[in-house]
């Protein structure tokens, strides 16, 4: 259970990440103007941070939740 929620965080985070960087972020093409230098969602480098938090945060719900066999890493 441990591994399906790490791996959802982790797709999740990585999935926001792209989507706001790549097309949330500022307009492809030639900066001829002041508009590609803004932009195209206000909360775009928000959502980029989020996205990477997610993906750090992965790890530390893989570590935190406790494993289904009772088994520890000792």
């Amino acid at each position: 259970m441990r591994s399906l929620v790490a791996i959802t965080m982790f797709g999740a985070g990585l999935v926001l990440a792209a989507v706001s960087y790549l097309w949330l972020a500022a307009p492809l093409g030639q900066p001829t103007s002041e508009v590609y230098s803004n932009p195209r969602l206000l909360g775009a480098p928000a959502l980029f941070i989020l996205g990477i938090m997610l993906i750090f945060l992965s790890a530390v719900a893989y570590e935190l939740w406790p494993d289904r066999s009772g088994r520890g890493a000792h």
